[in-house]
């Protein structure tokens, strides 16, 4: 095995997808929207949130600005019917994977240790960075797994 690390990288973020991709599976149409304490604290909008997030972490080109809100916009101010069913946010998080997958396929274990590029708060390293993605993606995916138990979705499996 030519690049342990990154393929050890790439198992974590892939059970992180799998994770994820699941617990979005579960909601029916009414619990996707229902919200919790807030709006943020809607199924659809921590989705949609992880998933932007997951397109941000392992963007090709840091320098440019990012498009928050991208594909989704004015998701605050939609009415619930025309939020992102949660079809589009999967077809999102696959389109998002399949990126990763093609970025960290290219990388070797010595990239990980380069800096990433300065300005970006979530690690002086690629590693650090990445890892500070896994960390950001299962934290949403908490609490996206409590708002599924509540809506009465099965418990998820942990890989």
């Amino acid at each position: 095995m030519a690049n342990p690390l990154c393929l050890s990288l790439l198992t974590n973020l892939r059970s992180c997808c799998n994770l994820l991709e699941e617990t979005i599976a579960q909601f029916d149409p009414q619990s996707w929207v229902m919200p919790g304490i807030d709006r943020f604290q809607t199924p659809v909008m921590i989705a949609n949130h992880t998933v932007e997030c997951l397109d941000y972490f392992f963007r090709s080109d840091t320098a440019s600005p990012w498009d928050w809100g991208w594909p989704f916009r004015d998701k605050w101010e939609l009415a619930d019917q025309q939020l992102p069913s949660s079809a589009q946010v999967l077809g999102y998080l696959h389109e998002v994977r399949a990126r990763i997958e093609t970025a960290m396929a290219a990388l070797t274990d010595a990239d990980l240790a380069l800096p990433y590029p300065p300005g970006h708060e979530h690690g002086h390293t690629r590693l650090e960075h990445y890892v500070y993605a896994i960390r950001h993606t299962m934290h949403h995916h908490g609490a996206l797994s409590l708002l599924a138990l509540q809506a009465g979705c099965p418990q998820g499996h942990w890989e």
